[in-house]
Order: C-alpha cells, then structure tokens, then sequence
C-alpha cells in the first residue's frame, strides 16, 4: 500500500513539475499609429517596382509590386511625433485589380518600443473602409508577438493617404526567457 501511494505521489509530482515548465506570462499591447502614404512627389513613399510587360504599372494593374517606406505617427497629423517606419512590399494580387497582398515591418525608431518591429501579413482590398492584416511577429520589445493589426482610410487628400492603424498584440513570453522587459 505504501509503496503504491509513493508511485502515485511521485506521478503527481512529475505531473506538476511538467505543467509548470510550460508556463508563460501573457502579454497584450494595443498600440495606434498613423501611416502616412505619399503616392506622388517630392516626399513619394510607395514605388512601383516590377510588373506585367506592356502594361501600366499602378494601384488598379494586376501584377504590379511596389516597396513601401510610409511614416509612422502618433495622431492624424503628419507633424505629430514620430514613431516609426512602415517598409514592406505590396502588390496587386487580384486578377479585378481589387486586393493587395501586404508584406509590411513597423519599425519602432521612437519612445519605448525604440528599435522594436512587428511583422504582419494578410490581403488589403481596396474597396473596404477597414482591413485586417495578420500579425505574425516580431522583435525586441515584440519577441513572440502574434495578433491583428487593424488598417482604416481617414483621410486622403490627392496623392496623401492617412491610415489609422490599431495593433492589437499578444505576446506568450515564457517564464524563464530572460529576454524581454514587460511593458
């Protein structure tokens, strides 16, 4: 009897001790920045890069692949301060000209996420007032990072699109990754 109650016992513990070796601490962040896109002149911030041959590369051509370096601020205007940098690649993915694949880094070069990225990924339909984009991780700060960002059009005046953009963050950081400081 004695004996199988130190079986049991020592089950039990092993147990225990395995289930806490796979413990994380839980972190959420939601962060709102503006991306400020220049289409055209002096301060362009999106270019076309490759394309469909005999066609005319643009926002509604299939095929057609830009790189994307926006300005990342903290309110609506572009004189507000700056956090960061949006760089990625964009194209046309959609055969009606209608969707835009989105491979898109915000850099933090600013404030407490100084030097910290997040990665995200998804389809922009033109058409939609707001999209979402998949975040599928990130740096520094953002170690372990998955979650959404949501994308909304508030302004666009000629070529200078203002998009509104809320990260919503989870991060799983386990307990003993000595990495990251929990903000």
């Amino acid at each position: 009897m004695a004996k199988s109650l130190a079986i049991a016992s020592l089950q039990i513990l092993s147990l225990l001790l395995l289930a806490s070796l796979g413990q994380s601490k839980k972190v959420f962040t939601n962060l709102t920045v503006y991306d400020h896109e220049f289409r055209s002149g002096d301060g362009q911030s999106i270019f076309p890069v490759a394309g469909l041959p005999n066609a005319t590369w643009g926002f509604n051509q299939f095929g057609t692949v830009f790189v994307v370096d926006n300005t990342l601020t903290q309110s609506v205007s572009f004189k507000s301060a700056l956090v960061g940098r949006s760089q990625g690649i964009a194209a046309v993915a959609s055969l009606d000209n209608t969707n835009v694949e989105l491979v898109i880094t915000f850099l933090f070069t600013n404030g407490k996420y100084s030097g910290s990225t997040v990665e995200m990924k998804g389809i922009f339909i033109q058409s939609m007032g707001v999209n979402e984009l998949a975040i599928l991780g990130g740096t520094k700060q953002f170690r372990y990072a998955t979650g959404y960002a949501t994308f909304e059009v508030v302004s666009q005046v000629g070529d200078h699109l203002i998009l509104k953009v809320n990260l919503y963050i989870r991060q799983d950081i386990p307990d003993d990754y000595p990495g990251i400081a929990l903000h």
